[in-house]
């Protein structure tokens, strides 16, 4: 800082020549001159001074028989002494200079740090809605209002704190601890089947068996109890517990149509708009039509490895029309089989498909598929016993 400021205000490194070196230093610091780095080559001194310091060390110069000479100038004074006669770089320097403290009023990048539970676009989404954003000014920023907001909306944030580090708003967040839940006492649960089959393996973990392999059984039958009454006629209670793979049938429906559409690609362009601080100011003229596909892409400037709101966003847009036409036969074969495959693995690929039996129709108008396939599946599933309390 002490050097920026002395470049500030000016100084000049100078040579002292021809005369008593010890004389003209004793008199500098009897008249408090302040000279700096001073040094001695070949009985020729040299130092610094302020520049207008500089006049006066002439005379101690002459009364101790020798002359300065400069050597050179440093400060902002003498390259604004350069330009003088160029204006136009003079206002051009003003002018960014204070586009520069204008920009340092708006916030170019937001940080989240201490967040484990919550996702960091969950955090940035909320906070944009209430005013913090990339572009935003920080002036019109209520930081203590979305701080309140942050611990009202969030049972999982303790405190938050948004902090301003430059042009970046770092938003601060202590996540509350939850104690982990423990199962409770008496939770009872019973097995039942959530589908129609027939059981051909089962793994009973804990309760009181009731259905058992080779079984057939429909949705809601018990599979496995959690009462059980025992010889004394005291009621037990347990959280029932297993597994069971049953075979179960599933229906399955396909239908194409014969006449179907595609997109015709007519034309291709590519829009700019410049990214300014939140502002959105097209490069371009003219609507985009309904009958097209955008495409869409952002570019940001980058200072120091961070995202400041300034950019550029690039869209393509391609506009279509909508071609119809008619399958053949074979076309409308092949694209049914295409969806039954489709249709097995997004249904039935978590299982195993044992048996399938698909019957297809075409018509005029389209082709049907219909038929069912079965699977093994997992059908058990708990469901909580309601067990009053005495007393």
């Amino acid at each position: 800082m002490v050097r920026f400021i002395k470049w500030l205000l000016g100084y000049v490194s100078f040579s002292f020549i021809s005369g008593f070196n010890e004389g003209f230093i004793n008199d500098c610091f009897l008249s408090k001159y302040n000279i700096q780095n001073l040094r001695i080559e070949k009985d020729i001194l040299y130092a610094d001074c302020p520049l207008g310091l500089y006049p006066f060390l002439r005379r101690i110069a002459r009364k101790n028989g020798g002359r300065l000479k400069t050597v050179k100038k440093h400060g902002l004074i003498f390259i604004l002494l350069k330009v003088k006669n160029r204006w136009g770089i003079f206002v051009g320097a003003v002018l960014g200079i204070s586009f520069l403290c204008f920009i340092s009023g708006f916030i170019w990048n937001i940080e989240v740090t201490g967040n484990e539970k919550l996702k960091r676009k969950e955090i940035l989404s909320f906070a944009s809605q209430n005013g913090l954003f990339e572009g935003a000014y920080w002036k019109s920023t209520d930081r203590d209002r979305i701080e309140n907001l942050f611990m009202a909306s969030y049972e999982d944030i303790a405190w938050v704190h948004i902090n301003r580090s430059g042009t970046s708003a770092i938003i601060e967040i202590d996540e509350s601890v939850k104690k982990p839940k423990t199962q409770k006492k008496g939770v009872y649960t019973n097995l039942k089947a959530k589908k129609d089959g027939v059981i051909v393996k089962t793994n009973v973990q804990n309760g009181w068996q009731k259905a058992k392999k080779g079984d057939a059984v429909t949705k809601g039958d018990l599979l496995i109890s959690g009462v059980y009454t025992n010889e004394k006629g005291m009621t037990l209670f347990a959280h029932a517990k297993g597994e069971y793979i049953a075979e179960v049938k599933e229906k399955i429906n396909v239908t194409v149509n014969r006449n179907q559409s595609k997109k015709k690609y007519l034309s291709e362009r590519k829009d700019k708009s410049l990214l300014f601080f939140g502002l959105e100011i097209p490069l371009y003229l003219g609507k985009t039509p309904s009958n097209a596909e955008v495409e869409t892409k952002y570019r940001y400037v980058f200072l120091g490895g961070k995202k400041i709101p300034l950019g550029v966003k690039e869209r393509t847009v391609r506009v279509f029309k909508k071609e119809e036409y008619t399958l053949s036969d074979s076309e409308l074969n092949a694209l049914l089989e295409s969806e039954i495959q489709k249709r097995l693995k997004d249904d039935f690929g978590r299982y195993e498909i044992i048996k399938k039996k698909i019957d297809t129709e075409l018509t005029d108008s389209s082709a049907v598929a219909k038929g069912y396939v079965l699977c093994l599946e997992d059908i058990g599933k708990e469901f909580r016993i309601k067990v009053k309390s005495k007393g």
